[in-house]
């Protein structure tokens, strides 16, 4: 019991006294790479608990090996977790986590249709600019929509609407396989839509950056 209230702190802490600690030996070889692939596929944003939960038992396994009361036995139990949780964090992270969102405000779409309204082409070729100077992302155009009307027409809707934006960018010269697209309909509010405001707001494309 013990060790895991150490481990849980120590994930807090690591910040504020992680240079204190050798984690270069080479015992935790397995566990350094496991964390550093769960970090490059997006687990610190996709699976923060697991990673956080990694890292710590990977720098209490090295502070376990500078003590002088040192129990192997132990020891190799905190570099297995560390490992197990890394794997588990990247398994996790992918396929297809989002490590950051690109909101795009400006995308206008007639009434109940996916036609894309010219007051959209500013923001929209500004996407195309992003998307151009940083090449080695991929992204997923992810729509969403306010609460009126059913469930399902708002998932229909969102589809039609992610596809058509996902449409205007690979025609502007962003490559199709750095292009998926998703509807969410209104499962995926972050106002009231209780208000016209909020509804407004809620009504939106985003380009959710994909881990690699």
């Amino acid at each position: 019991m013990m060790r895991r209230i150490l481990i849980v702190l120590a994930a807090f802490s690591m910040s504020a006294c992680a240079h204190n600690i050798n984690i270069d030996r080479s015992e935790l070889d397995g566990a350094r790479a496991a964390i550093a692939a769960a970090k490059a596929a997006g687990a610190e944003q996709c699976a923060p608990k697991l990673q956080a939960q990694a890292v710590a038992s990977l720098y209490w396994a090295a502070h376990e090996l500078h003590e002088t009361d040192y129990h192997p036995d132990e020891n190799a139990e905190l570099i297995a977790q560390a490992e197990a949780k890394a794997k588990a964090a990247h398994e996790k992270a992918l396929p297809g986590c989002t490590v950051e969102i690109i909101k795009l405000k400006g995308v206008y779409f007639d009434t109940n249709s996916a036609d894309l309204k010219p007051a959209s082409v500013s923001t929209l070729n500004h996407a195309v600019d992003t998307l151009k100077r940083r090449s080695d992302i991929s992204v997923e155009v992810a729509a969403h929509t306010d609460s009126h009307g059913s469930d399902a027409y708002n998932q229909a809707l969102s589809d039609r609407r992610a596809a058509s934006v996902k449409a205007y960018l690979e025609s502007h010269g962003i490559a199709a396989n750095r292009l998926s697209s998703k509807g969410y309909g209104e499962t995926q509010p972050v106002a009231s839509n209780a208000t016209a405001t909020g509804r407004a707001t809620n009504r939106r494309v985003e380009l959710r950056v994909l881990a690699q």
